[in-house]
This record gives C-alpha cells, sequence and structure tokens, in this order.
C-alpha cells in the first residue's frame, strides 16, 4: 500500500506543511512508531530540505498531539487505537452537534451538496483513486459541519481535519486493493447518512454512526442521551 503522501494536495503548501503531512500520514499508519525519534539533520535530508521548513513541520505535529518536541528533534508520540477511538469521539461529537444545529432552510442545499459529493465519491472508486475519495468524502462530512454556522465548531473541525485526512486516506488506499466490494456498503451508509439529515431524523443518523464507525469500536449511544 503506498504510504506517501499525495503530491497534488501539496500545491499550496509550504515546505514544513509539505513535510508534516507526510510524516503525520506515516505516524498515523503506524509506518513511523511510538518513542521514535526523528533529528532535524535526518529528517532534512530525507525530504531535501533545510533544518528552517522540518522545525516548522515538527510543531505543526508537535499540534496534532503526534510528537513532543526535543532539542533538535522531537519525539514520535503514540497514535493506536485508543487515540483513534478518541479521535472519533470528537468527530462524532462535531457532526452529531452540527445535525442539531442544521436549520430547515439550511436542510435542501446540505443534502444537495452531500448528494453531489456522493457522486463524486462513486466516480473515484471507478477509477481506483483512494486520493480523490478522501477529499470528496471529507467534503460530504463538512458540508453538515458548514451549514451549522458556528464558528468555533468549524475552528474544531479544521483542527481535526489533517488527522481525519491520513486516516481516510490509508483506509481507502487499504479497502481499494484488498476489500473493494466493500465500497457498496460505504456508499449505502453515506446514502443513509443523506436520508437523516433530509428527514431530520436522529435515529437515523445515529445508525449510520453505528454502521460508519463501528470498526473502530465506537460507542455513540453517548452522544446523543
Amino acid at each position: 500500500m503506498d504510504l506517501n503522501y499525495p503530491e497534488q494536495w501539496l500545491a499550496q503548501a509550504s515546505k514544513g506543511e509539505g513535510v508534516a503531512a507526510d510524516l503525520r500520514l506515516k505516524i498515523v499508519a503506524g509506518l513511523i512508531g511510538s518513542g521514535e525519534n526523528l533529528t532535524e539533520n535526518q529528517i532534512a535530508e530525507r525530504y531535501n530540505v533545510s533544518r528552517s521548513p522540518v522545525r516548522d513541520a515538527f510543531k505543526l505535529l508537535q499540534q496534532d498531539k503526534l510528537v513532543r518536541l526535543e532539542r533538535m528533534g522531537a519525539t514520535v508520540l503514540s497514535f493506536n487505537d485508543k487515540e483513534k477511538r478518541e479521535f472519533y469521539d470528537l468527530r462524532i461529537m462535531l457532526e452529531s452537534f452540527a445535525f442539531t444545529r442544521l436549520q430547515q432552510d439550511d436542510r435542501k442545499a446540505v443534502v444537495s451538496e452531500m448528494q453531489k459529493q456522493l457522486a463524486m465519491m462513486k466516480v473515484a472508486v471507478q477509477f481506483d483513486d483512494a486520493e480523490t475519495f478522501t477529499e470528496h468524502d471529507i467534503r460530504f462530512h463538512e458540508a453538515l459541519i458548514t451549514a451549522s454556522d458556528h464558528t468555533y465548531l468549524m475552528i474544531f473541525w479544521n483542527y481535526l481535519k489533517p488527522i481525519m485526512e491520513a486516516l481516510v486516506l490509508i483506509s481507502m488506499r487499504k479497502r481499494m486493493e484488498q476489500q473493494p466490494q466493500d465500497f457498496e456498503r460505504i456508499h449505502n451508509n453515506h446514502q443513509a447518512y443523506i436520508t437523516a439529515v433530509a428527514e431530520n431524523d436522529a435515529s437515523q443518523l445515529k445508525q449510520a454512526f453505528h454502521r460508519n464507525f463501528d470498526d473502530v469500536g465506537q460507542d455513540v449511544e453517548r452522544f446523543w442521551l
């Protein structure tokens, strides 16, 4: 499975952001393990950059809680099942809250945007394009967040997005190589999500969350009490 960050996603990124993006992907995938020491010189040589972008990259990864800064380098922190479950806790909380904020007048536009993104996800699967699938999957869920018209909710969403992007990309690359038949289930789950939003049905949305996140051991019930 390809574990390099997509070059086409780096068009507007600084060198430091590019280094951070690739290291983030490898840490989330477990290719760079917890406790591993990353030195400025080592990473600068690996990515053919000066040490200044590497320091910028380490600061971004520190914000993600993926590394701890050290003198002239960084130590990789744990990002295993516990951290992934906590990450999905936050994601479900944000999307659940956004659902409660959605106004009736906005519902049609949100559903239309979700349908468009789902259609593009299906096209991406036909061409075995995990990168494009990931982009549209993020936009699918972001449509609800944006429609909530909640400034701080959007701030938290954007804070989570880099790791979310890495998790989705890794999962989609793996599925396209090993489980292409699973995309029918994924598409159906997203369609159920759309239907729940269209009908303002919290129970149905909860079921869609279950189907989407049960494989990471989520207890979604507590977010609907």
